[in-house]
């Protein structure tokens, strides 16, 4: 196998000969990687199912955060390798890209522009002003080829939200919550601001005080303990829990209980 690398640790340029049929799969991995064909033919499959057929000369952008398979014919390939840091908010490490189709417009500025620049990425020579400038310019055209999908920014949410629902009873934190949507923490915090305008915490307590809510006004015992059902649900301070309680419901916990299943 011909194997020829060059650039930094914010994008680099690999060049590939092979010789016959290959197949494999491509984990998730750091950083993005765009990939185009220099002849051939191959069938790229996410582990969402997803899959396309890709000609020589199509630039597909590979997901750092998504799984591939691959089965191709090529005996030339070439991949570009761009960090989240250098594509920006539009490209963490979780993001998720769309592939444009090949008929698209977009994708003849990205074609040319690595046409034009795989030699300077390669070259070791190169200073290193320009090649922070000429990553930014091929980082610029990336972002605007493959955008980050839309319908992964709502799939993130609402695995999160699931993920609050079904673990409220138990001890989270903001690290747990990002965990269970494959996000950072400052990812999911920024995902909860903008879509329901709370924190993951805040949303958790809301979530938390719904449940005791609802399980104090099934009560039918009198006997019922305000605070084993506030420890039931983590709220660990009575106090604060009282106050945010009421702050919600616009009673306190024991009137909940007072009024019993059905009152009104």
């Amino acid at each position: 196998m011909d194997y020829v690398t060059g650039g930094d640790a914010e994008l680099s340029i690999r060049r590939i000969g092979t010789h016959g049929h290959r197949s494999g799969t491509i984990g998730p991995r750091p950083d993005h990687v765009v990939f185009w064909l220099a002849d051939g033919r191959a069938r790229l499959t996410a582990d969402d199912g997803s899959s396309w057929d890709v000609g020589a000369e199509r630039p597909m952008m590979l997901s750092a955060s998504v799984a591939y398979g691959f089965d191709t014919d090529a005996t030339a390939m070439t991949l570009l390798h761009l960090s989240p840091a250098l594509l920006g908010g539009g490209g963490g490490p979780a993001a998720e890209f769309r592939q444009p189709d090949a008929a698209d417009p977009r994708i003849e500025p990205l074609r040319a522009l690595l046409r034009d620049v795989t030699g300077r990425v390669l070259d070791p020579a190169l200073p290193v002003d320009e090649r922070a400038a000429l990553n930014r310019r091929i980082a610029t055209v990336v972002l605007s080829t493959f955008s980050p999908s839309r319908s992964d920014v709502e799939h993130r949410m609402r695995r999160a939200i699931r993920f609050v629902h079904d673990q409220a009873d138990q001890p989270l934190s903001v690290a747990d919550i990002a965990d269970s949507c494959g996000l950072s923490e400052r990812g999911v915090q920024d995902l909860f601001r903008r879509r329901l305008a709370v924190t993951p915490m805040q949303y958790l307590r809301e979530v938390r005080l719904d449940r005791v809510h609802l399980e104090l006004g099934r009560s039918r015992s009198g006997g019922l303990l305000v605070s084993d059902v506030a420890r039931r649900w983590q709220f660990t301070h009575l106090g604060r829990f009282a106050a945010h309680y009421r702050a919600r419901f616009g009673e306190q916990p024991h009137e909940t209980i007072t009024r019993g299943p059905g009152a009104v």
